[in-house]
């Protein structure tokens, strides 16, 4: 058995407090994975309860902690097979593995993770798993992690999408906690999802001022932050937080002996607070289009739809980000018929989004968008069973497409009823954290044909709830400005 001479440092846990059964070597490597799966960096959290492993095979939290990093609640992830297969390494059976607790704290710990991956439904599963991290909690309100979990546990019962009360209920409880552990990663990585929002947001900035600073050695951690600073529209401060975030993932890839990377979940995030600076981020645009280029060519598989993770679907969304404000749209990959269809759908509303004013161009575009789609839910039962946004955000972004080649057609009136109703529907859909869900909101979109048509009023109506959903926003905040002024003139005159 060998050991590393000492456990990740810089990933908060000198804040872990849980008190375990095992040796110190175990015990060291798994406040390590726990931290570390606080932090979301879950394939790390896992490496480091493993490590636990060896140091105590019978130890009963080691095994907990690795099945856990297998269950994504607020990315609508969850690998079964992958966490029995960890609970298994203990014992082959709930009742084997249940034999080798050794206290009543280990018993509860181990019930609430063989909930979570029992058999049923995966929605019912979080509602069980939330009822035994309930009694959890209320059998011990000191236990820091248990109210730590059960705040991210009611977290991940709000399927498809943020349900404000639910919301505000675990930051309640997150709160609470708070108080007395004010660097405690958990709790201040989950207030920060509780509040991620335009309106909650300012009760955010005490867990962000703390949190980069918990873990500097934890790229998800360095991103978090940015989460409140995005719904202020903050984008300075948002763009500080993913440059942090990026060179700790640089870093990790260099000791790896890997060049640094353009894409990522971070990178999409840095190049729209570049955007709404009105920094140039054509650099990053470029730079991941050649990683989705060498992605395709290496033949790597990310299955039909291509994932949140994958080098072209990051460089889709990037692509959007710089082309939507700047007007310079990147050149598409050549991506095979049947793969990488996110990356695909997000290049082919660019293709619509740039023949605003070509019916012909912009319909093409619009059924191309409509075939992609068509795709990606025959694919999504096997390869995303569990996700509900993709496929609910893309018919929001179609129902926009209608509107454009309507008005593309020269049917204004229509068109605009269209586009304002394809506006209140993305309202009414649950709040999203980060960059809009489309790319191009339709209140904006609505605020810019107005405006043409000289109806300077109701264009700045648009804008402003453009804003209210998008605070900052570069192109709303231009377009407010340019229908403020064309009223004053109105006025004037």
């Amino acid at each position: 058995m060998s050991q590393p001479l000492q456990a990740e440092k810089g990933v908060g846990a000198e804040f872990m407090v849980m008190e375990t059964s095992s040796n110190e070597v175990a015990q060291e490597h798994f406040h390590t994975g726990l931290a570390l799966l606080h932090n979301f960096e879950y394939g790390r959290a896992a490496a480091a309860f493993r490590l636990a492993q060896e140091a105590d095979p019978d130890f009963v939290m080691a095994y907990w902690g690795e099945a856990m990093t297998y269950n994504h609640p607020l990315w609508e992830f969850r690998d079964v097979e992958r966490a029995r297969d960890a609970l298994a390494k203990l014992a082959l059976t709930p009742e084997a593995r249940s034999a080798k607790v050794r206290n009543s704290r280990e018993r509860l710990w181990l019930d609430a993770v063989e909930t979570l991956y029992s058999d049923g439904p995966k929605e019912e599963r979080d509602h069980a798993y939330l009822a035994k991290m309930r009694a959890m909690l209320e059998a011990d309100p000191d236990d820091i992690d248990a109210r730590a979990f059960t705040g991210l546990a009611v977290l991940g019962t709000s399927h498809g999408g943020r349900q404000i009360p639910l919301y505000m209920e675990a930051a309640g409880i997150l709160e609470e906690g708070f108080m007395a552990h004010e660097m405690h990663p958990g709790i201040l990585h989950y207030m920060i999802h509780s509040y991620d929002d335009p309106v909650h947001a300012p009760l955010g900035e005490r867990p962000a001022a703390r949190y980069a600073k918990v873990a500097p050695n934890a790229g998800h951690a360095q991103h978090m932050v940015s989460h409140i600073f995005h719904a202020l529209g903050d984008w300075e401060r948002s763009e500080a937080a993913n440059i942090n975030a990026d060179a700790v993932v640089d870093r990790q890839l260099a000791e790896r002996g890997r060049d640094p990377t353009f894409c990522g979940h971070y990178n999409e995030w840095l190049a729209y607070a570049l955007i709404q600076q009105g920094k140039d981020a054509s650099e990053m645009v470029e730079g991941c289009r050649a990683e989705a280029v060498a992605e395709v060519a290496a033949g790597r598989d990310y299955g039909k739809i291509g994932g949140y993770r994958s080098d072209s679907s990051s460089f889709g969304t990037i692509a959007l980000h710089a082309g939507v404000t700047s007007g310079v749209w990147a050149e598409p990959v050549g991506w095979p018929e049947d793969r990488f269809l996110k990356a695909q759908f997000n290049l082919a509303y660019a293709s619509l989004l740039q023949s605003r004013d070509d019916p012909v161009a912009a319909a093409t575009a619009l059924d191309r968008m409509k075939a992609i789609h068509g795709k990606i839910l025959r694919a999504l039962p096997d390869e995303m069973p569990d996700e509900t946004a993709i496929p609910s955000w893309n018919e929001r972004i179609i129902a926009q497409g209608e509107a454009i080649v309507t008005l593309a057609g020269g049917n204004s009136e229509v068109g605009l009823a269209l586009l304002e109703a394809a506006a209140e529907a993305e309202a009414a859909m649950p709040v999203v954290f980060g960059p809009p869900a489309i790319e191009k909101p339709s209140y904006e979109m609505l605020g810019e044909e107005l405006l043409a048509l000289g109806r300077s009023s109701k264009a700045a109506g648009a804008f402003q709830k453009a804003l209210a959903f998008s605070p900052g926003r570069y192109l709303s905040l231009k377009g407010l400005e340019a229908a403020r002024a064309s009223t004053s003139r109105e006025i004037g005159s």
